[in-house]
């Protein structure tokens, strides 16, 4: 593995998307524990489905694992 490997473009690339994800993910988690399990997305309130946190926690899985499977063979 090189040690510049946080310093690559591409490497941010992947993981900026993952980074937003995540952010989504932990905004839905705790809109579990408010009143109307709503949460913000772009200024507007959303109302939380049953199926966005499962979506979401496979979608970050996803963009993580690309991201430090380049990290990893970008030797």
């Amino acid at each position: 593995m090189r040690a510049d490997w946080m310093s690559d473009p591409l490497f941010w690339v992947l993981a900026l998307p993952a980074l937003a994800a995540s952010g989504l993910l932990v905004q839905m988690v705790l809109s579990l524990f408010r009143c109307c399990a709503s949460f913000k997305l772009r200024g507007r309130s959303v109302q939380l489905k049953w199926w966005m946190i499962p979506a979401t926690s496979a979608l970050c899985v996803l963009l993580w694992s690309l991201a430090a499977l380049y990290a990893a063979l970008v030797a």
